[in-house]
């Protein structure tokens, strides 16, 4: 992938963030810890545009026994395919995606970021959350001296998609396959369904095997995050299904 300087910058303030995390560790809820204890498969979905072919051989793993976890807005999309997640993943604050957790089933674990916003929390109330810590300024210092609760500050990643692959690995998965990731664009479409928010989110060129992807920033930042953490991964196997930016990488990794 050609290397550029990427001007990927938060989308919250970090006052709001480290507020939002005062307040979401001081609710009764389960904080993250580490779990050898799955042993089998998981596929990761993401919204990209090619998990609309790809949804077929997601519904037979999963009719196969392996977990779904979905990410953002894949959640209400899989649920109009006849797929209830088994788990969600949510790290972005802003207020407004408290629309993707709109109509949550009592099956699925909702790992939620603590730095997410209030109203997320609270349409949650009465389902299974677990709180996940991101590393962000602020927040080892206002956990440091937590005793009663794990505390692990997950790091390494601008995206909700690497956030839930490092989960998945630290949960004991060994197959993990990632379905709607691919960070790029398709035919001018960046999501398999309507998702207004990224309209007219800045585009730019990233190459890969002298194959050009038309992508946004956070995408080809979220590429440059897979190559660094599945270095980490010498006991996972992860394949990418679909296509698009990130599967042409995988490619070139395994090559």
């Amino acid at each position: 992938m050609i290397e550029a300087v990427l001007d990927v910058v938060g989308n919250t303030e970090p006052n709001v963030l480290l507020g939002n995390v005062q307040r979401s560790v001081e609710r009764s809820l389960l904080w993250f810890d580490f779990d050898e204890s799955s042993q089998g498969s998981v596929c990761l979905v993401g919204g990209g545009p090619s998990l609309v072919d790809t949804i077929d051989q997601l519904r037979l793993r999963h009719q196969n026994g392996a977990k779904v976890w979905a990410m953002n807005g894949s959640y209400d999309y899989l649920v109009g395919q006849g797929i209830i997640p088994d788990a969600m993943v949510m790290l972005d604050a802003r207020p407004e995606n408290v629309r993707f957790v709109q109509k949550p089933y009592a099956k699925t674990t909702f790992y939620i970021s603590s730095q997410c916003d209030d109203s997320v929390f609270e349409a949650l109330k009465n389902y299974k959350v677990v709180l996940v810590h991101a590393n962000t300024p602020g927040v080892y210092e206002l956990l440091e001296h937590e005793k009663a609760r794990p505390v692990h500050l997950m790091g390494g990643f601008t995206t909700v998609g690497i956030l839930a692959l490092i989960l998945a690995k630290l949960q004991g998965f060994k197959r993990i396959f990632m379905f709607g990731m691919d960070s790029s664009y398709r035919n001018g479409e960046h999501h398999a369904y309507k998702q207004t928010s990224n309209d007219g989110e800045r585009i730019i060129d990233a190459m890969v095997n002298d194959v050009t992807y038309k992508c946004a920033p956070w995408m080809a930042q979220q590429v440059t995050d897979f190559q660094n953490v599945v270095a980490e991964f010498d006991d996972v196997t992860i394949e990418v299904c679909g296509d698009g930016l990130l599967h042409e990488m995988a490619k070139a990794m395994s090559n």
